[in-house]
């Protein structure tokens, strides 16, 4: 009898230590590499994305965001989840445009006029496959966009015309180099952890960059102005993780954190907003002049950058059919865009 208690006994044991290796098995911890610091709204959307994924999952994904140059630099990102050094990314993808230049798809300017355009572009339209379907050719599964807020020139010298940017150093990357190109600036590539040093030095005279980061980044102390309009109402950048993490995950998982993916986008659309409405009492309070651009030079500037248009919709198929969601969105909806028609 002792001995048919003690066997039962460690049959339970083995059960119980089974059943809960497996589901330790189930629990992943990811890690992902965030390219904003702490102080910014994307690192406040990142929060919210890797709560809300625990939350979903019930706890069996679990998001570990990284800072700027914990595990890597903004710029090694997509190598790195393409060997798999980091699960995933929350950053722009401009860096890598030259790889996979749908991402300038994401930047072109004046292609959305607010950020409820932008969220039913994505998520209505289309624009969300084409990312996925163009990521998926680096080996990185597209989750959801975040938004930046509107975002522009910040400069150290005031813009009251095109002429007033010629020349001038402008920190920009991807596309935005070619947009400070087209209208007749110099772009300087220059990662977003190291505008603040570069402007505070003279390295560069500007940047093209989200207008809350007067604040958030403290731009307030190294620029005067802020141009507009902004060149992107808002930006955007990008939650990616690699296939393989991407396809470990069971379905419900894969539901789950789809679903805070879009939830992330919207919270991001909201704190957008938000960030809209008081960046420029903010800016006023600390001394930074609003130029508004004189229609005249508007146009100018829209003539210069059709060049830019034309030059992503030859890049790629995918470029090409980005810009038809776009053309078919606006007419659907009876809206002139300045670049598309």
């Amino acid at each position: 009898m002792c001995k048919s208690i003690v066997k039962c006994v460690a049959v339970s044991l083995a059960l119980m230590f089974m059943v809960t290796g497996t589901a330790l098995a189930k629990k992943k911890v990811l890690k992902f590499q965030l390219v904003y610091p702490k102080t910014s709204a994307v690192a406040e959307n990142a929060i919210f994305f890797a709560d809300k994924v625990e939350e979903l999952t019930n706890g069996e994904v679990k998001i570990k965001i990284f800072y700027p140059g914990q595990l890597i630099k903004a710029k090694e990102a997509l190598n790195a989840l393409q060997r798999g050094m980091i699960d995933g990314y929350i950053g722009s993808m401009l860096y890598f445009s030259g790889i996979v230049p749908e991402v300038n798809g994401e930047w072109l300017p004046f292609s959305w006029r607010n950020v409820d355009e932008a969220m039913d572009i994505y998520f209505n339209y289309g624009y969300l496959d084409l990312m996925r379907e163009a990521t998926q050719k680096q080996g990185c599964y597209y989750l959801a966009p975040i938004s930046v807020a509107k975002m522009g020139f910040l400069t150290k010298f005031p813009i009251n015309s095109l002429e007033d940017i010629k020349g001038k150093k402008i920190r920009a990357v991807g596309l935005e180099g070619k947009i400070v190109k087209a209208l007749g600036g110099s772009a300087v590539s220059l990662s977003g952890a190291e505008q603040y040093t570069a402007l505070q030095r003279g390295t560069v005279e500007g940047t093209d960059y989200p207008w809350y980061t007067l604040e958030d980044y403290k731009f307030h102390e190294v620029v005067s102005y802020v141009s507009i309009p902004p060149l992107h109402s808002p930006g955007m950048v990008e939650i990616l993780f690699t296939d393989d993490i991407w396809n470990d995950l069971t379905e419900t998982q894969k539901e789950a954190v789809n679903k805070a993916g879009y939830l992330t986008s919207m919270n991001s659309a909201a704190l957008s907003e938000k960030n809209d409405e008081e960046i420029i009492a903010f800016g006023k309070e600390n001394k930074i002049t609003f130029i508004e651009l004189a229609e005249a030079e508007v146009e100018k500037m829209i003539k210069a950058l059709y060049p830019v248009y034309e030059e992503h919709q030859s890049s790629s198929d995918i470029c090409r059919r980005q810009i038809e969601v776009l053309k078919a969105y606006f007419n659907e909806k009876n809206i002139k865009h300045p670049l598309l028609n």
